[in-house]
């Protein structure tokens, strides 16, 4: 136990916790600014020099499916029925185990079903593939088959009373469940509890299937049904359609679908009542459907502007100067206590959308304005509201694609594990997430191309809308100005929000004054004071030779708890404790800990705690704030700088411990139940600490934890970090998770120890989205691939090495370890294997006199060339290949090296 105690203060590599990698903009932030606003500029140009006349709207060019096999594979009603199955299936899943699941959100389907694929996977489904809502909803679906049920049991009597509806509602109720769906995610403290989850779809749905019965499955679905409603508004972007071409077979529609166009769109009651001649399934061009010559009610207006007002409301929220301003808010708001903080977001919500809505329609009447108000505010208005779409659209693709693609992995295991009762139902709960499948490099590209591109589509469809609408074409043109100029300023408010959280605004670990000169010491700076551990301030006048500053990325501990500056500081102060002899307290040393420190302790002049960052790493999650503490703290060493990878490995601030646990240990030793190390454990005649196997230490400590939780113990050193309270709550942690677990060995990562024999453990994955490194991350170490040079192939100064690797063939849980030649490796495999040769060169004194590295040639041989770079004379190379950094146990061979003509 004494390695892990080690590593709180031993090298390690320099990032610490990096999680999504640091991206700089490659240009400033301003160019791609202007630049995004000249493209939408220079469209609105193109678009009005070369498209003159109105696209038709129902005449675009389409291509009927059904001729081909996929689309009749489409058509056909089996696979349609088995989309309905599972779609159901799976919402009644995602119930059962929101009540009955575990309450960990990460290890229950609820969540990710609800917020990763029921809300941002099918939105894009809807957007670039088409409305599959609309023959998968499972409300429709069991609607439909309770109502058939009636139908044949009462004699053919529907079971809806089928009332008409109020045309003056319009969407409104759609519009209204959307405002309670984004404050339900935005807003609403505790969204992600399963429980609370499953409560509001049970809620929902005895709304949707009372209104149903009420109005009719059709009316309601398509004027209040909110998913309904977005999916199809996205669907008419989509690049498929179902027509069908005979509307009088269908009584049931509405006026939509006798309206004269010659045929009706998305309705499934005509759909039902059609023969397959009469009905079309067609591809169609993107954004065809979005040029429907009709004005949209208001409430359609309103609704498309509130789509758009709340994604990009999402991302205000985390931006710095959003919480600024609640701070500030919040400390006006005392006596509103935890509830300040969703009063603040609430309005902001509604404010927000109600600044979108007033800056559309001062555009509109600028528009109105323009054309000598031949059309009035409120037509334009609600003429050119569906050109809004795509900006919606590429707003939702900006802001959650990455959060799909590494969010919806979870689905994966989650269908094995439904319920977080640890079932492998389908051999898929071991699946490895991949958090790292895209970085910041792609987020940003990724958000400023579906920005530009939505906004250059809308430019689009806005003139082709105007042309219909207005008598000339100048008055066209003269109309879409002001709309051009808002989508500018919406381009540049939506990458400025978009890009704080790829361009941090800080450095990483960087070292400052890096081998010039000397560096003052602040006077607040501390240290250790050897043999005790306490810190103490350095005072002024201490000078060091280069500063460190770290950026530590905090995540919880396996019991729960969050990391702290407490965590941090302590393992600099157990480093101090146990590593100098103390002669007052002569129990308090160990030899094994005094060697692992003892670089650290000979160049640490002082450490400054200099704040915490809580904004730049922090993300949402669906519904989830996932707030990640950047501890910034400056390492003060007398080493010289010489590389920053290897200066920062001296004195590393962070901890793989949590306080808490290495008071514990200590606590043990101090009372002689056990030893850090195994030499002192046979020295004084006690266990060697274990905090897994030893059945008698554990009750001890058991006990001992119990009374640190009734008294809030702490120790001295860290009184004034840690109230009474936080230090309860930690031992209250501490005891859950013995309780749960029945060992304390409590750490940060990915894994945490499940059980335990005498040959083998078994680690569980510890789903916690606070830690930035997924599961899998360790692989590299837990299975360490070596390398084996096979053959040598030397001229005159050239070396020339054939290799065979191991490879992992990974079946579901287990691992084989593969020998094979490196020319057979797989391009993809080698890639991720990464081998390298390192070779170091003797002359014939034992002097080395070169040293280097060489990456696998054309040939998948690694190649070394000497001449040129030696002396003619005689020399041994030591030579190893590394795969994936690894060089345990690795083979080592000497090879003789002769330069020039030398007997």
């Amino acid at each position: 136990m004494v390695a892990a105690a080690a590593t709180c203060v031993g090298p390690a590599p320099a990032r610490a916790h990096g999680f999504g990698q640091r991206y700089d903009l490659p240009l400033p932030l301003s160019l791609y600014l202007f630049g995004t606003a000249a493209a939408i500029v220079f469209s609105f140009v193109v678009v009005g020099f070369f498209v003159r006349r109105a696209p038709r709207t129902h005449g675009y060019p389409s291509l009927d499916l059904r001729g081909h096999s996929l689309g009749r594979l489409i058509a056909s009603p089996v696979p349609s029925l088995l989309l309905k199955l599972v779609v159901l299936g799976l919402s009644l899943l995602t119930v059962l185990a929101g009540f009955w699941g575990s309450t960990n959100p990460y290890q229950n389907i609820a969540p990710t079903m609800t917020w990763v694929i029921g809300w941002v996977g099918l939105a894009y489904v809807s957007a670039f593939i088409g409305n599959l809502w609309a023959m998968v909803n499972p409300w429709r679906t069991l609607f439909d088959l309770t109502e058939s049920i009636y139908r044949r049991v009462r004699g053919g009597r529907d079971l809806s009373l089928r009332l008409e509806y109020p045309g003056a509602l319009g969407v409104w109720p759609a519009f209204a469940l959307l405002l309670a769906f984004t404050w339900t995610e935005l807003v609403y403290p505790s969204p992600a509890v399963p429980a609370h989850i499953a409560r509001l779809l049970v809620g929902y749905s005895v709304l949707t299937w009372t209104g149903m019965a009420v109005y009719g499955s059709h009316a309601w679905l398509r004027h209040s049904e909110l998913f309904t409603v977005i999916f199809s508004l996205f669907a008419r972007f989509a690049p498929t359609e179902v027509r069908v071409l005979e509307p009088a077979l269908c009584e049931r529609c509405d006026a939509h679908c006798r309206s004269g166009d010659g045929h009706c769109i998305d309705c499934y009651d005509c759909l039902r009542r059609a023969g397959s001649q009469q009905w079309v399934l067609a591809l169609r061009p993107f954004g065809a459907g979005l040029l429907d010559s009709r004005p949209v009610s208001t409430s359609t207006m309103a609704f498309v502007l509130l789509v758009l007002a709340m994604v990009l409301y999402d991302g205000v929220l985390g931006t710095p100067e959003w919480s600024e301003i609640e701070t500030a808010l919040v400390a006006f708001m005392p006596s509103f206590g935890h509830g300040a903080a969703i009063a603040i977001r609430t309005i902001g919500l509604a404010a927000f959308w109600a600044l979108f809505f007033g800056a559309y329609l001062v555009v509109s009447a600028m528009m109105s304005a323009a054309v000598a108000g031949n059309r009035s505010t409120w037509e334009i208005a609600r003429s050119m509201a569906l050109t809004l779409v795509p900006i919606a659209i590429a707003y939702h693709l900006a802001h959650y694609l990455v959060y799909l693609l590494v969010q919806g992995q979870y689905i994966v295991p989650l269908l094995s594990d439904p319920f977080g009762f640890g079932w492998d139902l389908l051999g898929t709960a071991g699946y490895r997430v991949n958090v790292g499948i895209v970085g910041a490099r792609f987020a940003w590209y990724a958000a400023l191309t579906a920005i530009v591109v939505g906004h250059i589509v809308a430019v689009y469809l806005a003139h082709a809308r105007s042309v219909r609408i207005f008598e000339t074409r100048r008055a066209a043109l003269r109309s879409q100005v002001p709309l051009t100029a808002l989508m500018v300023v919406y381009t540049f408010v939506s990458l400025s929000i978009l890009a704080e959280p790829i361009t941090e605004r800080r450095p990483s670990v960087q070292p400052a004054a890096a081998g010039v000169g000397a560096v003052n010491v602040p006077g607040d700076a501390v240290l250790p004071e050897a043999g005790t551990g306490r810190m103490l301030p350095v005072g002024v006048g201490k000078v060091a030779k280069q500063r460190l500053t770290y950026r530590v990325l905090g995540s919880a501990f396996h019991d729960g708890t969050p990391m702290s500056a407490a965590d941090i500081l302590y393992a600099y102060m157990f480093a101090y404790r146990w590593g100098v002899q103390n002669q007052a307290e002569a129990s308090h040393y160990d030899p094994i800990v005094d060697a692992a420190t003892a670089p650290m302790r000979q160049h640490l002049v002082g450490v400054r705690f200099t704040g915490t960052d809580t904004k730049s790493k922090s993300f949402r999650v669906g519904d989830v704030n996932i707030v990640r503490e950047l501890f910034v703290i400056d390492v003060y060493t007398t080493s010289a700088p010489v590389d920053p990878e290897q200066d920062a490995s001296l004195a590393p601030p962070w901890s793989t411990l949590p306080w808490h646990l290495t008071v514990l240990m200590e606590q043990a030793v101090s009372r002689g139940w056990a030893a850090f190390s195994q030499a002192e454990a046979e020295r004084r005649g006690v266990e060697w600490l274990d905090l897994v196997r030893s059945d008698r230490l554990n009750r001890q400590l058991a006990w001992l934890v119990a009374t640190f939780e009734r008294d809030g113990y702490r120790p001295d050193s860290l009184r004034a970090m840690v109230s009474v309270e936080e230090a309860r709550r930690r031992w209250t942690a501490l005891a859950a998770f013995y309780q749960a677990h029945g060992h304390f060995l409590v750490t940060n990562g990915p894994y945490e120890l499940k059980a335990w024999w005498t040959d083998g453990v078994s680690l569980e994955v510890f789903r916690d989205l606070s830690y930035p490194l997924g599961v899998g991350s360790y692989d590299a170490y837990a299975i360490p691939r070596r390398a084996f040079i096979t053959k040598v192939e030397g001229m005159n100064g050239r070396l020339r090495l054939f290799a065979d690797i191991e490879t992992i063939m990974k079946f579901q849980r287990s691992y084989e370890i593969v020998r094979e030649p490196l020319q057979a490796v797989s391009p993809d495999e080698l890639q991720r294997a990464l081998p390298q040769c390192r070779y170091m060169v003797l002359d014939a004194e034992g002097k080395v006199v070169l040293a280097g590295t060489a990456t696998p040639s054309e040939d998948a041989t690694f190649q070394m060339e000497f001449d040129g770079r030696l002396a003619a004379g005689r020399y041994t190379a030591f030579v190893e290949i590394a795969v994936n950094g690894n060089t345990m146990n690795a083979d080592i061979q000497r090879i003789p090296v002769r330069i020039g003509n030398v007997r």
